[in-house]
């Protein structure tokens, strides 16, 4: 039997255990709300601390009043990583964008929370109130676990001001951005998300998942737009709807980059007809594919077919007239509705040969083989369709005699002619370029892979950690702004590196040497130890009756030539 409803207060006790061995201990006073059947807190004080290595309380010195001391005010907090991020938020423009978009009180939490992901190293949500303590945010008053649940509930709801944020930094890419699109998928143990079902589950780890489609900027190395869906959905079958929000964000011929886990005729019939460019991978095993890699042979084995940043590679580029054939959905031009009509369209199609990939492939091909025809031989009678087709094709069975024994053997035949296309890789596109600016595009779109990475190991979305749809769906929002932030600072990290690497004429011999330092310094450092170690740097501001003071930690010269370089600082 639950306890009864009093509505009266608790007075308890809460202690906090700091890294030094010392810990704090408050008096907490908490409440029961009765609507939203949770307990908060009222009030909190510190009433003294236990050192380390002892068991009894030191109470606090009580507090002066105003008037009574000659300081007035002082306080202290830890500006260095802070800063940063301020900077980050202004030069980046994400921080105006999601102004733009939000209420001022929303958007200040936003950007706080974002800002907390990203200076914690993805710390979750309970942890931030503390933080915040000693770290200045855009939003002053102290973020609760009530604060940021009503938080993502309104954002959630609010799709006006989440496509006004996509929009807004969708104008950032300027003309022709090359745009790339993916997915990944969210695990969840919870049964309260719709969206979470049964599919590909890039995990595997059995459970429910939530499919999450990400447009991003391969050029700039920013974030554009996403979109969640059900986790039972294919790849293949979520371009539409792709191309109808890309129209949206009003981007100006856009070339569109995917992986073959998105080609298909339909998918690149869609693109066609709606005059958007893409460049996809396609499989190699295809007929018409193939015969474009037995056309361009030849020309592959030349060495001026050798790719000028990877001499492991060599690649050809052929134009072809490829036929699509629609249902028409509605009766125009003589062609009745539900008829098959045909209509053609340019492609490119860009054949790549790698030697190590050929023997990579073959080695995996013949274990494989050799493990079908184990299993056949043990009498194993369910297949994966997959596995099917290749004891189809590949191996071949035999008895001797009446009731004799089982001989599995292999079709050299099919085989030889499977190995003629080992080693080769086809991208499809719509728009013509050269053969290595095609596979230079979609190279780059393989940092979406890391852009997924960060979004669940450093910003905490591993997990929904949230009970309803529209609140995940304004916690990923959050999310998404702080990958946002990620990104535009991991790209000017890279930029001084660049930066560093430079020969100038006109630098003193001890800055070429600082330099050197610090070249070493961030090559042996990830972004968030980055941040961790200016996280040291803090600002003391006190009030007196003779002016107000600030003051900083003081900091080496290494560090303060990155901030400059960086633009945190600049001299």
């Amino acid at each position: 039997m639950s306890k009864p409803i009093t509505g009266k207060n608790h007075v308890g006790e809460r202690r906090e255990k700091r890294p030094n061995g010392d810990i704090y201990v408050y008096e907490r006073i908490t409440a029961y709300n009765e609507k939203t059947r949770k307990t908060y807190t009222v009030s909190q004080k510190l009433k003294g601390k236990i050192k380390s290595g002892t068991q009894k309380i030191v109470p606090t010195r009580p507090k002066k009043r105003k008037g009574e001391g000659s300081i007035p005010g002082a306080t202290r907090q830890h500006t260095g990583l802070t800063d940063i991020l301020e900077w980050v938020g202004k030069a980046s423009g994400i921080d105006d964008d999601v102004y733009a978009s939000f209420s001022e009180g929303d958007a200040a939490k936003i950007l706080s929370i974002a800002r907390y992901w990203i200076g914690s190293g993805g710390n979750t949500l309970p942890r931030l109130e503390s933080w915040q303590v000693m770290h200045p945010l855009p939003y002053h008053e102290g973020i609760t676990e009530d604060v940021y649940g009503n938080l993502f509930k309104n954002v959630g709801r609010n799709e006006e001001g989440v496509q006004r944020y996509f929009s807004a930094r969708a104008e950032h890419l300027g003309k022709s951005p090359v745009v790339a699109f993916d997915s990944t998928t969210i695990s969840t143990y919870s049964e309260n998300q719709s969206e979470a079902r049964q599919g590909f589950n890039k995990a595997q780890d059995g459970l429910n998942t939530i499919k999450l489609l990400t447009l991003y900027s391969v050029k700039s190395g920013e974030p554009i737009a996403f979109s969640k869906q059900p986790g039972n959905v294919p790849d293949v079958i979520s371009i539409e709807n792709t191309l109808t929000q890309l129209k949206c964000l009003h981007l100006e011929k856009p070339l569109v980059v995917t992986d073959n886990g998105y080609y298909s005729q339909k998918n690149m019939m869609e693109f066609s007809l709606r005059n958007v460019k893409f460049l996809t991978l396609v499989d190699p095993n295809i007929t018409w594919i193939r015969e474009t890699v037995d056309a361009l042979r030849p020309s592959i084995a030349s060495m001026s077919s050798t790719c000028p940043f990877d001499p492991s590679i060599c690649g050809a580029t052929s134009c072809l007239t490829h036929q699509f054939r629609k249902v028409r959905q509605r009766s125009r031009n003589g062609t009745a509705a539900g008829e098959k009509e045909t209509f053609s369209r340019r492609l490119y199609v860009h054949i790549y040969y790698s030697p190590d990939n050929e023997a990579k492939t073959e080695l995996a091909f013949r274990k494989d083989l050799l493990d079908l025809k184990m299993l056949v031989e043990e009498n194993t009678t369910e297949f994966t369709e997959s596995a099917q087709r290749k004891i189809d094709k590949y191996l071949t069975s035999s008895r001797k005699g009446r009731g004799g024994q089982l001989k599995v053997g292999f079709n050299d035949e099919a085989i030889a002619e499977a190995k003629k296309y080992f080693g080769y890789f086809a991208l499809v596109s719509n728009q013509a370029m050269d053969t290595f600016t095609a596979l230079e595009n979609y190279r780059l779109r393989e940092k979406i892979e890391e852009l997924f990475a960060v979004q669940k190991g450093r910003l905490d979305g591993a997990r929904p950690r949230t009970w309803y749809p529209d609140n995940l769906r304004g916690r990923q929002f959050t999310q998404f702004v702080s990958l946002g932030y990620h990104c535009f600072l991991t790209k000017k990290i890279k930029e001084i590196q660049s930066r560093l690497r430079e020969k100038e004429s006109g630098k003193t011999q001890s800055l070429i040497k600082l330099e050197k330092k610090l070249e070493n310094w961030i090559a042996q450092r990830s972004l968030s130890q980055i941040l961790d170690w200016f996280d040291c740097i803090e600002t003391t501001k006190v009030q007196t009756a003779m002016g107000n003071y600030r003051w900083s930690t003081e900091s080496v010269a290494r560090d303060r030539l990155f901030l400059k370089y960086l633009g945190v600082r600049p001299e």
